[in-house]
């Protein structure tokens, strides 16, 4: 068992580094990653990881690293204006866990970890308050969500695991994440591994609960990926 000791996180306004996971293989949208990474798949005008950095750049963050995976050569020719922005990509398919581990030198100490196909629109700087309470993982959970991963209780996800239905859940993961280097180094390890699977079932008990029931999108299916237009259009009228 990984031991994992809680510490008083430093107490600055300044947002950290955000950390973008843009590897993965989009197996579940057909056709539609088969030529084109699942992160540049274009919804509502321009690819998702556009308007995720939409929102990373009016959350105050300046400093972003992508890790790239499934064809992530193509990510040489994406700009975005106004955001510091590095690139890794794997040398093969690592899993969330692995690509972390992979750009380990180019983490900083702490830093924001989100998901290349979710546009989660919440507020940093309350998800930072909480976790500078004291943590070295704080995990946004939302108890609005049609299905539950995880139960939190007095502040902490004390149990998690999105293979098996339980009905004492009473939040879902929500796609957001602030993480301590030390996490990183203290799990890392050669080949491909998942984050989630690993981290936070041995963390549990540790992991700060921010509790936020702002709505995210996830587009891993076409029809979540056409509610995910739907509402980007919506917001534009």
């Amino acid at each position: 068992m990984v031991e994992i000791m809680q510490r008083q996180m430093p107490d600055d306004s300044l947002m950290p580094q955000v950390v973008i996971l843009a590897g993965g293989l989009g197996t579940r949208l057909g056709e539609m990653t088969e030529k084109i990474p699942k992160s540049l798949i274009e919804v509502s005008g321009k690819p998702i990881i556009s308007h995720i950095l939409d929102w990373v750049k009016q959350q105050g963050c300046d400093k972003v690293l992508i890790l790239t995976g499934h064809l992530g050569e193509m990510f040489e020719h994406f700009e975005y204006e106004g955001l510091s922005i590095d690139f890794l990509q794997e040398p093969e398919q690592m899993g969330t866990g692995g690509a972390l581990s992979n750009a380990i030198r180019l983490l900083d100490d702490e830093f924001i970890l989100l998901w290349g196909d979710d546009l989660h629109p919440i507020d940093y700087s309350q998800l930072l308050q909480t976790h500078r309470q004291g943590s070295l993982l704080t995990m946004t959970v939302t108890q609005e969500h049609e299905i539950m991963n995880l139960l939190h209780r007095d502040g902490y996800v004390v149990d998690y695991d999105k293979t098996t239905k339980n009905n004492n859940f009473n939040g879902y993961e929500a796609g957001t994440s602030i993480v301590s280097k030390e996490v990183v180094e203290r799990f890392m390890k050669n080949g491909k591994w998942s984050w989630e699977q690993t981290v936070y079932p041995a963390m549990s008990g540790k992991i700060r609960a921010h509790i936020d029931n702002t709505k995210f999108w996830d587009m891993g299916t076409p029809e979540r990926l056409k509610k995910l237009e739907d509402f980007l259009d919506s917001r534009s009228i």
